[in-house]
């Protein structure tokens, strides 16, 4: 009977408080103002203007809270930002010091969407200054159904996510006078991504988990439709130095490389599968900063990839005829690798289709490991094979200022000697290519470029322009 008593009075307590709290609400608010006193705590929590076109409600369960409709978030005339519909979950204690403390965020069907202008501006103000200090707290956060644009006028290039669903508990940060909010950053959470898309590159189904806790965070990542590959990842960001660090592992086995390469149109006639790994690692807080850092590795591998309508060997051997292919071409295209799409995106390769008489042909084995150094990457192990011909690169791609640094392609005799090559060199958008060279002049009318090049290297030694894992192929007699 005591312990009915005892129920019935917390119950009884908990509708009362409710009650109050619900007077505490309107008091503050006023419930016609509702919708303008929350647009300007939200105007000035953004810096920018907050409408609420919609309703606006109050509610005491399942959460005590208040319901906002149609919400919109502007820069001037810029649209930045319109939610659905939110749902804002309120601390009950502060209410009766007259003080709005959020618990609990919900947005349903957000739509943000960021632009650079040519000038380099965003159409979203930064907050300036030192930070408050004061501790930030979210018993949970939740995202449905959204979508975020990220524009760049400049390049005009576009990043695309859409199908958003976040779902995050126990957020936390700052609470350190002056100090790095990040620093004391905490949270447990779960996201999912339907779609990213960047330019020609989507990717679909990502979904990650995080954990982490004063200023340490991890992300980890397992799907099974990354570039229609198995992949696997970790991210680890330490936000409690004097700059932010970062580390990303991850691996890819049996992606469809025409789906890594499909921002190019020589990748419509690839068929094959590769695996992709990388170990990375980057500090500072801005995007340049991080490319200076960018440090680790990166590799490419894979076998009987299918060219549809390109034969490399056919077109190395005639080499006297075509005067637009060159050997460069297929170097930064398919050498590059996990690198290539950055140098696609700069520079349009010859198409190579183009050059070639038909058929089919056929790598082998391709090899692509680049050792990444302070934002610049240096060629270890590049090298692929086709059914008569070994190719390989070496050099530097400076990833921060986007140029070729010693950047040479050359074909292989058996022993790793160049027979052809062709160095590069000067900005990814527009690189300085030069003639193919011989390293032994000839002194009789050249037939068969390759050949001829190949029976100079047989009279004594050379240097070895390549010793990696891929091997020299069995050379086909042609007639």
């Amino acid at each position: 009977m005591v312990n009915r008593k005892k129920k019935a009075f917390w119950i009884a307590g908990g509708v009362c408080l409710a009650i109050i709290a619900l007077i505490i609400i309107v008091l503050l608010f006023g419930a016609k103002p509702l919708k303008s006193r929350a647009e300007g705590i939200a105007s000035r929590a953004l810096g920018m203007d907050v409408d609420i076109r919609g309703k606006a409600s109050v509610s005491l369960f399942p959460i005590l809270g208040v319901s906002l409709a149609e919400v919109t978030v502007k820069n001037g005339e810029a649209d930045v930002a319109t939610v659905a519909h939110m749902k804002v979950g309120l601390k009950l204690l502060p209410l009766f010091r007259g003080k709005v403390k959020i618990s609990r965020l919900e947005l349903v069907k957000p739509v943000v969407s960021i632009v650079r202008q040519k000038d380099g501006t965003l159409n979203i103000k930064m907050r300036r200054g030192k930070p408050s200090g004061k501790r930030a707290a979210l018993k949970k956060l939740v995202i449905s159904g959204g979508s975020f644009l990220h524009t760049d006028i400049r390049s005009g290039g576009k990043t695309e996510l859409e199908g958003i669903d976040i779902t995050v508990r126990d957020l936390s940060a700052g609470g350190t006078p002056g100090g790095d909010p990040l620093k004391a950053l905490s949270l447990t959470g779960d996201f999912r991504c339907r779609a990213i898309k960047a330019g020609n590159f989507t990717l679909t189904d990502l979904a990650m988990k995080a954990v982490g806790g004063r200023g340490v965070i991890d992300i980890s990542h397992a799907g099974k439709d990354v570039l229609g590959g198995t992949g696997s990842g970790t991210l680890h960001a330490d936000f409690t130095g004097a700059e932010p660090q970062f580390r990303i592992i991850f691996a890819v086995s049996r992606l469809k490389i025409q789906d890594l390469f499909q921002e190019s149109p020589n990748a419509k006639g690839m068929e094959g599968l590769a695996d992709l790994s990388a170990d990375l690692t980057a500090k500072g807080t801005s995007a340049l900063e991080m490319k200076q850092s960018l440090s680790g590795q990166v590799s490419l591998s894979g076998e009987d990839i299918v060219l549809n309508g390109l034969d490399i060997d056919d077109l190395i051997s005639s080499l006297q005829r075509s005067r637009r292919f060159n050997l460069v071409d297929v170097g930064a295209f398919f050498l590059a690798g996990p690198l290539g799409p950055v140098l696609n995106r700069a520079y349009r390769f010859a198409d190579l289709y183009k050059e070639s008489r038909g058929g089919n042909g056929i790598i082998a084995k391709i090899v692509s490991v680049w050792k990444v150094g302070n934002g610049v990457a240096e060629a270890v192990d590049v090298a692929m094979a086709t059914k008569e011909r070994r190719i390989a690169m070496k050099g530097k791609l400076n990833l921060v200022d986007n140029r070729f640094e010693d950047a040479a392609v050359a074909v292989l005799d058996e022993h790793g000697c160049a027979v052809l090559t062709q160095k590069v060199h000067g900005s990814f958008s527009r690189p300085e290519i030069g003639n193919i060279s011989i390293l032994r002049s000839l002194t009789r009318p050249v037939t068969n470029l390759v050949k001829s090049a190949v029976k100079l290297f047989d009279r004594g030694p050379c240097d070895v322009f390549y010793s990696g894992s891929v091997a020299s192929p069995e050379h086909n007699k042609r007639p």
